[in-house]
């Protein structure tokens, strides 16, 4: 078996404060004494994960999350109901069974799973959480866990327009969202509202040259005048600059916006939204 590390104390407590609903109670809280599962497996609602991922609302069912090698990620799971939300439900009451095994493993308590530091980036690992004592076939969720290297992790997630360097006479229109998914995809949106994106497509990006290229595959509103050739920094944790690049006139049929951020020769600045990678 790998070695093993434990997460850093920031991320421990971040992802256990993600786990708490609107009741204040999280999946820890909830395996605090004996418990009585009984109840959970006669509820109707679906098992899921969630409070997962650090860049997901808690309130969110999680079907996959992205991670680095070596780290450690409190487990919770849920009953949820489109109406009420997410109702915790206790870790222990729920068998997990891993797969494939042998770079990543359930804590001694139950409640983590942790990461080895030897798990190569591009595994997809599946996290499967059964309701103990339940039907076959019923009471089970899946969660995908997706193993990246260090600078894709820092890429992954939602990341809100912060500011234009480099034109302040230009009358440019960046988008208000961006968000960078695994195995390279990019949705866009000029009006940020929950899960809806203007456009969506897939992205190349060189760390080492900074080169950046995009490729718009669908969407609700896709502008004609997309021209993304340019280059992309990650100047810290929480912010990246784009320059040479327009991502198109936010709606169709709309007047230019006078110029585009790529002619203007502009440096388009996004800040990282929810907790930058520890």
């Amino acid at each position: 078996m790998a070695s093993f590390k434990l997460v850093s104390a920031g991320l421990a407590v971040l992802l256990a404060s993600c786990a708490t609903t609107g009741a204040g109670e999280s999946a820890q809280d909830a395996v605090a004494g004996p418990v009585d599962c009984s109840s959970y497996r006669a509820s109707d609602a679906p098992l899921v994960f969630h409070a997962m991922d650090p860049n997901v609302p808690a309130a969110w069912p999680t079907q996959r999350i992205v991670v680095s090698a070596g780290v450690t990620i409190p487990i919770s799971v849920g009953h949820f109901d489109p109406r009420r939300g997410i109702e915790p439900v206790p870790v222990q009451c729920v068998d997990f069974q891993l797969s494939p095994s042998d770079a990543v493993r359930l804590s001694q308590d139950g409640l983590s799973i942790e990461i080895g530091e030897d798990a190569q980036p591009g595994s997809d690992i599946q996290l499967t959480g059964t309701l103990r004592g339940s039907r076959r076939g019923e009471g089970s969720e899946t969660l995908r866990i997706v193993i990246i290297d260090e600078i894709s992790r820092q890429l992954i997630g939602t990341w809100s327009f912060d500011a234009v360097r480099g034109c302040d006479a230009a009358e440019v229109d960046p988008p208000l969202e961006i968000r960078f998914e695994v195995n390279n995809g990019l949705s866009v949106t000029w009006t940020p509202f929950g899960r809806y994106w203007d456009y969506w497509g897939r992205y190349e990006w060189s760390p080492d040259t900074g080169a950046f290229t995009f490729e718009a595959t669908g969407g609700n509103q896709v502008p004609a005048d997309i021209s993304v050739n340019g280059e992309m920094v990650l100047e810290d944790d929480r912010h990246l600059a784009l320059s040479g690049v327009h991502f198109g006139t936010r709606e169709r049929g709309a007047p230019p916006s006078g110029v585009s951020a790529a002619e203007a020769g502009c440096t388009l600045v996004f800040r990282r939204q929810g907790a930058a990678p520890q």
